[in-house]
Formats: structure tokens, C-alpha cells, sequence
């Protein structure tokens, strides 16, 4: 059988230098071919950059975006800073007057009369007032000084007490970083890593009372440190064994689990 081949002419305006190729019919179907590769190759490239471009345009909005919100995110944190602030400060007040900020206006009189004649002159003098007008003497003051009975955060009582569940304590869920504070005076007998309880700060109150506070940030207090009612003593964290921030607090009285609600009184 003869093959069959093909004849491409190629005739400038020049009548003369006419070209002539023969080219195989096997030939020219491979010619066809590539072309037809070529073709697909450069649909194919044009698509992916294409997709290119895109993904490039996405790129930039999302950079523009996070810096949005890395902005954003700043002006969060200054006003979560200053949150603490004002945390910090009205929990200093509320340990001065001995309760928290009332709207009720006889319980306010009843603190202004109270503290009507607190003034203490540069040179003190020692008065003994023995319970007149139902101020308290110095011994009874202390006494109530050392009672742990105030709310040791500004949080959420996220798990309470319980026997059944084996849980002596109370749990605060609190921001990361949130003051805690001495919930009563007395002496720090320990302050470090207890495994599970995480950074731990244990107070003894000299009167019956310990309290207990863990999973802390940090510690700002020391073994053997005589700690105030409304001290900041550490910071709400999540060390230890626990699934986020919050502050485990209990107290035992003669070493027996008390239940820390029951005696909040501020």
C-alpha cells in the first residue's frame, strides 16, 4: 500500500524563492497531535495562573484583615488592662469599708456613720473603746481580720462544694491574669508547685481557719509571709491538672473542709 503524503507550499510575494516541503500523512497526524498537546498545555497553565491571582488577591485581603484585627486585638487588651485595674481598685475598697459597693443607701449611711471618727492624727493616741456605739476593739478587729470571708476574685463560681464529688473546694473561672486576693489575714505556709493544684498558696490563719488557693499564674507572696485581708497574693492561671483558667479555692477549719460560700459574708 503507498503512503500518502502531503505537500506544504509556502510562496512569498515574490513569485520567485517559492518553498515546498513534503511531509508523510504520519507526519502530519503527528503535527496535528502536538499541536493539540500544546494547546491543552497552555489552557491548563493559563487556569493555574488564574488560580494564582486569586489565591494572591485572597492573600492580601486576609493580610489587610488580620492586621484589622491585630489592631482590634490591641485595643482589647489595653481595655481588659484597665478592667483590671478598676478590678484591683474596687476590690482595695471594698476590703477598706468591709463590704461591697451597696446601692443601698442606709447600708452606705451606716458606713459613713461608722467611720465618721476613723481619722488618725500623726501623734496616735491609745483609746480602748470597749464596744461603745458597737465599734470593735482592737482584739475583736484582728479577729475579724482573720476570718476568711471574702471573695478571694472577680469571677464565676463554676463548680461549687461537694462531698459526693470528692470536690473540698470551689472553683472561680476567671480571665487569665486576674488578681487573687487574701480572703482573710494571717501567715503563708506554703507557696510553690503542689502537682495537680498547680502554683498553690496556702494561708494559716491562726484561728482555725487555712485557706487554699491553686492553679495559679504566678505566686506574689512567700512561705512565711504575713499576708492582709484584700492582699494580692498571686494571679488566676491554669498550671496543674485542670482544662482552663480558674482559681480552686477551699478552706478548712481544724483541718475539717468547709464549704467557702457559706461563709462569704463580702
Amino acid at each position: 500500500m503507498s503512503r500518502k503524503y502531503y505537500t506544504i507550499q509556502i510562496i512569498p510575494e515574490n513569485p520567485y524563492g517559492t518553498k515546498k516541503y513534503r511531509i508523510s500523512s504520519k507526519q502530519f497526524i503527528l503535527f496535528n497531535v502536538g499541536l493539540v498537546i500544546v494547546a491543552i498545555i497552555l489552557v491548563l497553565f493559563i487556569v493555574h495562573i488564574a488560580k494564582i491571582n486569586k489565591t494572591l488577591a485572597n492573600y492580601e485581603k486576609m493580610r489587610v484583615h488580620n492586621a484589622q484585627l491585630v489592631k482590634q486585638n490591641a485595643n482589647y487588651e489595653e481595655l481588659f488592662s484597665r478592667l483590671d485595674s478598676l478590678w484591683i481598685m474596687e476590690n482595695r475598697i471594698q476590703n477598706i469599708f468591709e463590704t461591697f459597693l451597696e446601692n443601698d443607701s442606709n447600708k452606705i449611711n451606716s458606713i459613713i456613720e461608722r467611720n465618721r471618727f476613723a481619722h488618725v492624727p500623726s501623734q496616735k493616741n491609745s483609746i480602748d473603746f470597749e464596744g461603745i456605739h458597737n465599734w470593735l476593739t482592737t482584739d475583736e478587729k484582728i479577729r475579724m481580720e482573720r476570718i476568711p470571708n471574702v471573695i478571694p476574685a472577680v469571677g464565676i463560681i463554676s463548680k461549687k462544694f461537694s462531698y459526693e464529688n470528692k470536690h473540698l473546694g470551689i472553683d472561680i473561672s476567671a480571665r487569665k491574669g486576674n488578681p487573687v486576693f487574701a480572703s482573710g489575714s494571717g501567715k503563708v505556709t506554703f507557696a510553690g508547685n503542689s502537682g495537680d493544684l498547680g502554683n498553690t498558696v496556702v494561708i494559716d490563719h491562726q484561728n482555725g481557719y487555712k485557706s487554699s488557693y491553686s492553679h495559679l499564674k504566678t505566686i506574689r507572696t512567700r512561705r512565711g509571709a504575713n499576708v492582709t485581708k484584700g492582699d494580692v497574693i498571686g494571679y488566676i492561671g491554669e498550671t496543674g491538672n485542670t482544662s482552663g483558667p480558674h482559681l480552686h479555692y477551699s478552706v478548712t477549719k481544724n483541718n475539717i473542709p468547709q464549704d467557702p460560700e457559706t461563709i462569704f459574708t463580702y
